[in-house]
């Protein structure tokens, strides 16, 4: 029997050999079994509750390909945490004849499968949810005592209570060097410096940012920007904003809440009434005379700004190439520069010395090129063949699946009526016995259940042959999708939505085009491994980019 193993662990705390013990594990119950591993998947500092994890999702297309016949997970919550996604996933292996099983005891073949998988997510949405309030109600208390519960602030560092006992609770201290700087930020947006041109200066005298010490595994690490220095208004976040440097401490004034089904958490203001206030002189960074100046500049920033630049950040955009373009320079994203032209983000909102990469790219320019290089390939005959075939593929696999294997039933009553003629032989030979009665009987019971299947078969197979060909109907869809890629960005009635759905759309077929500057030129690099184009080189075609682009070619 065929198997596949899953291994997963949650944080970027565990380590690799957490994912190693679970395959030894796996592997093991495989070997007692007498069956073959074909293949290993694994997802690492991934959530159980997220269902587009990378090693999950190909588990479950390898699956649907029947690659194997069983899934071996160390448990059963390895696999998935969310509530109702056992059940499901169940009911998909069973519909495609296999299994789940795990090194605790768990059988997905059992007649008790479906009502654990049930216990068990309920056990762990039950658990998960203590584990929260557990933590929130332990940090609330810590907040009100006044002692630090947890998160980082530019200018303070966490000390332990007790020096002696690096275990007690710590408490938020100065770090005099940083708080010179914060400071200086403070009194030179009082003074109407602008927070890029303050950030551009902080990145040329080769200050450490706040990221630049924390470990992060996808957010940009080092590097002062101007909107880490103003931060929003809406969320209270930036250097500008902080009330901890005036001695302020204020706990519990987000929450955050995990999207269903992904790793993404969206944040929300609490009422103010649920806010852990506490005073902490000994906290004072900034006096208030400068603290009152720089928040009456944000209030005035704030009312006289253009409607367009108050929308709230993590909203999605309404661009269609936004988080696809990234810089070759630093790795920041390209992003809307201004109302016409994308430029790398660490260059627009860092200056010129944290990415040296000031060249941008008009809207239209890019997507046209982009787009043109996506149609003329994703048309080319070669590829339209190419789908056709996968498409003419995953339709007789439905169809092999749906009509019952009527060859394979054919050969099975074939194979039976020669035992049954054998015994029918011994017992002329030998005479009746109950033994061979009882064989003769079974033999025959089998072989009428084969042709009742058969005849089954052989109608829903006649009832599909006569359903019309739907390749070229799949065919045409999928050409009619590339072909909405192509004109969405141009339609002025567009839906927020249908841009998205184009993004990712675009994001399948492109990964993320890198931007490298040239010469004075961009150029625009997909990944090696781009799905649905042709062989990854640069796209050297030369568009012209119009006035106000320098230079006037963009290599797309």
């Amino acid at each position: 029997m065929k198997m596949a193993i899953y291994a997963r662990y949650s944080t970027e705390q565990q380590d690799e050999t957490s994912i190693d013990g679970q395959f030894a594990n796996c592997r093991s119950l495989a070997l007692g079994h007498g069956w073959t591993v074909v293949d290993e998947y694994r997802d690492e500092a991934m959530s159980g509750s997220d269902d587009s994890r990378p090693g999950y999702i190909k588990l479950l297309a390898d699956s649907e390909s029947g690659k194997f016949d069983g899934i071996i997970v160390d448990e059963t919550s390895r696999v998935t945490r969310r509530p109702g996604e056992l059940p499901r996933l169940l009911d998909i292996l069973a519909f495609r004849n296999q299994f789940l099983i795990d090194c605790k005891g768990f059988d997905s073949r059992s007649q008790t499968a479906f009502l654990l998988a049930s216990v068990y997510g309920g056990i762990d949405s039950l658990e998960l949810s203590k584990i929260r309030d557990r933590t929130h109600r332990g940090l609330r208390e810590r907040a009100k005592a006044g002692f630090s519960a947890g998160g980082r602030t530019y200018g303070y560092i966490s000390a332990p209570v007790d020096p002696k006992d690096p275990d007690s609770k710590k408490n938020l201290v100065i770090d005099e060097e940083q708080a010179s700087i914060v400071r200086e930020i403070f009194q030179r947006y009082a003074d109407f410096e602008s927070p890029r041109s303050i950030a551009d200066d902080l990145n040329r005298r080769g200050i450490p940012s706040p990221g630049s010490s924390w470990k992060r595994a996808k957010r940009r690490a080092r590097g002062w920007t101007g909107s880490a220095i103003s931060g929003s208004a809406k969320t209270f976040t930036g250097i500008l904003r902080r009330e901890l440097y005036i001695g302020q401490q204020i706990w519990n004034r987000r929450k955050w809440k995990k999207v269903p089904g992904t790793s993404k958490r969206k944040s929300e203001m609490r009422p103010q009434s649920e806010w852990v206030i506490t005073e902490h002189p000994e906290l004072r960074i900034v006096d208030d005379v400068v603290w009152h100046k720089v928040q009456s500049r944000l209030r005035s920033v704030r009312e006289n700004a253009h409607p367009n630049n108050t929308a709230p950040r993590g909203r999605p955009s309404r661009y269609l190439l936004s988080g696809i373009m990234v810089c070759g320079e630093c790795g920041g994203n390209y992003i809307m520069h201004d109302s016409r032209a994308y430029g790398c983000s660490s260059h627009t909102n860092g200056g010129k010395h944290l990415c040296s990469n000031k060249l941008r790219v008009k809207r239209e320019t890019a997507e046209t090129a982009i787009l043109r290089n996506v149609r003329e390939q994703l048309f080319d005959e070669s590829i339209v063949a190419r789908v056709t075939e996968q498409i003419e593929t995953a339709v007789s696999a439905i169809h092999e699946a749906e009509s019952g294997h009527p060859k394979e039933l054919r050969q099975s009553i074939r194979a039976l009526e020669e035992r049954i003629e054998k015994v029918a032989d011994a017992i002329e030979s030998m005479g009746i016995s109950h033994t061979l009665s009882a064989r003769l009987l079974k033999l025959e019971n089998e072989r009428d259940s084969a042709l009742q299947r058969l005849q089954a078969a052989t109608e829903k197979q006649a009832q599909i042959e006569s359903l019309p060909d739907v390749v070229p109907i799949l065919v045409e869809r999928w050409r009619q999708l590339v072909e909405e890629i192509g004109t969405i960005s141009s339609n002025p009635h567009v839906r927020l939505e249908e841009i998205e759905g184009a993004r990712e759309q675009l994001k399948t077929l492109l990964g993320r085009v890198e931007l490298r500057p040239r010469d004075g030129i961009l150029w625009a690099y997909p990944p090696s491994n781009a799905e649905g184009l042709a062989e990854a080189s640069p796209l050297h075609i030369k568009v012209v980019a119009g006035a106000g682009f320098e230079p006037a070619t963009f290599g797309l």
